[in-house]
């Protein structure tokens, strides 16, 4: 499943004129590179600090609290070489992403999306790894430390190298989506992409769910400012939320507070599925709508008429997040960030 996903995205690349720097794909190969072009790919089981058999194999499955081991993969995929062409995935996320259950002959996107995004990494000659943590801020710091921290999430840099990864493998997605084996024949052709925007967000929110990566999974919700309670949020209750978020951290002295901001990991996967979005959501517009089997054609039809709506929420939530972001980072950047706390 990797390995027809890769060579499949690889492909996308090259006919969008970024050919890469590779012309096969080895998954889990067992001898060792000698200067070929081969993407070597390896699929391993996550495994705690010292969990591990002589010869490297998980005794058993980490507990929520274990460090992991130095070749378990943090964040689904991950670039480990850039120099030497090696990518690594944890089984449970090529599980969660790839699977389509009962479905064999149909490709999952939001595998497609994960790896073309690392293939992204691998033309930027960079390390990377698809992920969106929450990151922790520990209230009893002192207000300038825990301030400090705010300042460093808002630094823009190390993102921008993300959203252009992003921005690559969306391409990718705009291309090979539409065709099989992305292309689901129950649907039309427009109800067809606009499904493969579904399993992105479903893919995702199960990766998200399920207790399989220390870092940003089985934790506590995020600080509630973060969580959107209505569409189109207005600019005051934007405001006001930012306001609260940053008076809590910078006044409150115990226990601590989740936020998904941390610019310097990546993108947060609200403004990813935002991007996502946008980007298929044009596309499905201008194709047809009647051109899926009749098999079950009420489901077609009903799907036709929600996954625009589901987009239209993606794409409303992520203009909160980033709004309420640039919010925050214009207060914290300001000459007197607790003026308006009470």
């Amino acid at each position: 499943m990797v390995g027809r996903t890769l060579k499949g995205a690889a492909a996308g690349y090259a006919a969008l004129g970024r050919p890469l720097p590779f012309d096969d794909v080895a998954v889990n190969p067992t001898t060792p590179a000698h200067g070929e072009r081969v993407l070597r790919v390896f699929v391993v089981k996550d495994a705690a600090k010292d969990g591990t058999s002589k010869d490297g194999c998980a005794k058993a499955a980490p507990g929520r609290d274990d460090v992991l081991d130095e070749r378990s993969v943090r964040g689904g995929c991950v670039v480990t070489a850039a120099d030497r062409l090696e990518l690594r995935c944890s089984s449970a996320a090529v599980r969660v992403f790839g699977e389509m259950k009962g479905r064999p002959d149909r490709a999952n996107p939001a595998l497609l999306y994960v790896l073309a995004h690392e293939l992204g990494h691998i033309s930027q000659g960079r390390l990377g790894e698809y992920a969106g943590r929450l990151e922790r801020i520990d209230l009893a710091k002192p207000a300038d430390e825990k301030l400090n921290q705010l300042r460093s999430s808002c630094e823009p840099a190390n993102v921008k190298l993300e959203a252009a990864a992003d921005a690559m493998s969306i391409e990718v997605l705009k291309a090979l989506v539409p065709k099989p084996p992305y292309r689901e024949p129950a649907f039309s052709e427009q109800g067809s992409v606009y499904w493969a925007v579904d399993q992105l967000y479903l893919a995702a929110n199960a990766w998200q769910s399920a207790a399989m990566t220390r870092e940003f999974m089985s934790q506590p919700k995020p600080h509630a400012s973060f969580i959107a309670t209505e569409f189109p949020t207005p600019p005051p209750v934007i405001d006001s939320n930012a306001r609260k978020f940053v008076c809590d951290v910078l006044t409150q002295k115990k226990g601590v507070v989740l936020y998904p901001l941390r610019a310097i990991d990546h993108p947060p996967l609200e403004q990813r599925m935002r991007a996502v979005a946008e980007a298929l959501k044009p596309i499905a517009a201008k194709l047809p709508k009647s051109d899926g089997t009749q098999q079950f054609q009420s489901i077609a039809v009903l799907q036709e008429q929600l996954s625009p709506i589901f987009a239209t929420l993606y794409r409303a939530n992520g203009v909160y997040l980033e709004s309420l972001r640039r919010n925050i980072c214009t207060r914290v950047n300001g000459e007197t960030p607790v003026a308006e706390c009470r």
